[in-house]
C-alpha cells in the first residue's frame, strides 16, 4: 500500500470540514484587511477568520488561515507579508485558547484580546521598526506620524500608536469570533475538530478518569 499523502494525513487529523473552513476564513481576513486599508481606518481588521478557524479547528489550521491571508494581501500591498508571523500566532494562540475553554465565555475571550494585541501591538511595533525602520503606510502610519511631529522619537512613537490600536482591533475582533461561535448549531460544531469543547464532551481519544471506590 502507497504511503499515505501529507494532505491525506492533514485530512485525516483535521476533517474535511476544516479544509472548507480555512477558504472561508482567509476570505473574512481578506475583505476586513482590504477595508481598512483602503479606509485608512488605525485598526487591520485582517485576523479574525484567523481566530476563528483557529478556535474551531485547531491552532494550525488557524496559522494556515493567519499564513496565507497575509501572502494574499501583500499582493495589494507588499509591506503585509511581513507581518505574516503575527497572524500564524493569532491562530496557535486561538488554538490553545479555545482548548482551555477561554471562548466559552464572552468575559474570558474579551480578556483574550490582550493576549491577542500583545502579539499584533508588542511584537508588530518590532517588526515595524526593525524591518522599517518605524515607518508605514496605513491608518497607523499616519498616528505614528502625528507622533512623531509632536517630538516623539520614532520608536516610541511605534510602541504608543501600536500597542493602543492592537487593542482597539482585537477587542471587536474576539467578541466577533465569540458572537460566531454561539451562532453554530450543535450538529454543525460536532462535526469540528474542536467541537467538543463547546459542547461540554470530553475530548475525544481521552481516557476515562476510573471510579473511585466508596469505602463503606
Amino acid at each position: 500500500m502507497a504511503p499515505q499523502s501529507k494532505f491525506g494525513q492533514f485530512l485525516t487529523g483535521y476533517g474535511r470540514l476544516t479544509i472548507y473552513l480555512i477558504p472561508i476564513g482567509v476570505a473574512i481576513n481578506f475583505v476586513g484587511g482590504q477595508i481598512a486599508l483602503l479606509l485608512k481606518l488605525p485598526v487591520y481588521l485582517d485576523s479574525i477568520g484567523t481566530i476563528l478557524v483557529g478556535a474551531l479547528c485547531g491552532g494550525l489550521p488557524g496559522a494556515v488561515v493567519g499564513f496565507l491571508s497575509n501572502v494574499i494581501n501583500s499582493i495589494t500591498s507588499p509591506t503585509t507579508f511581513a507581518y505574516a508571523i503575527l497572524n500564524v500566532g493569532f491562530g496557535i494562540l486561538a488554538g490553545y485558547f479555545s482548548r482551555i475553554g477561554v471562548f466559552r465565555s464572552w468575559w474570558k475571550t474579551l480578556l483574550s484580546s490582550v493576549a491577542f494585541a500583545f502579539i499584533g501591538g508588542f511584537i508588530g511595533a518590532l517588526i515595524t521598526i526593525w524591518v522599517f525602520g518605524g515607518l508605514v503606510g496605513g491608518g497607523t502610519g499616519l498616528i505614528i506620524g502625528a507622533l512623531m511631529a509632536t517630538g516623539m522619537d520614532v520608536n516610541t512613537a511605534n510602541f504608543v500608536a501600536q500597542v493602543p490600536m492592537d487593542v482597539l482591533d482585537k477587542v471587536p475582533t474576539v467578541l466577533a469570533v465569540y458572537a460566531i461561535i454561539k451562532g453554530i448549531p450543535r450538529r454543525l460544531m460536532a462535526k469540528l475538530p474542536l467541537g467538543w469543547v463547546y459542547l461540554g464532551q470530553e475530548r475525544p481519544g481521552a481516557k476515562a478518569q476510573p471510579a473511585t471506590a466508596v469505602q463503606p
